[in-house]
């Protein structure tokens, strides 16, 4: 199996922070500040999946996105299901070059 790369990351994380992308997200918890892809199931479902389930390059990227003000938590915090962990989407912060 190939390794992957940075640039394979930063492809999957833009891919998941789109908002033309409405199957996967990635998000953050609001109880915990843990992160996790969201994804939806078919027939009304969703569940997550926890970062830590990827390649830790995956969950290094994310932490330092986050420090530099380029990845930020956006909208009303919500759940997948009944019972599950309060969530907002991470999204990547359009930056103003004046």
């Amino acid at each position: 199996m190939q390794e992957l790369t940075q640039g394979d990351i930063n492809v999957k994380l833009q891919e998941w922070t789109s908002a033309d992308n409405h199957s996967i997200s990635l998000l953050l918890s609001v109880d915990d500040g843990s992160f996790h892809l969201g994804y939806y199931m078919g027939m009304g479902n969703s569940d997550n999946t926890p970062i830590e389930s990827l390649e830790p390059l995956y969950k290094k990227t994310i932490e330092e996105l986050i420090k530099a003000n380029k990845l930020a938590s956006v909208g009303q915090a919500f759940t997948l299901y009944p019972g599950s962990p309060l969530f907002r989407k991470l999204v990547f912060v359009k930056q103003n070059y004046e």
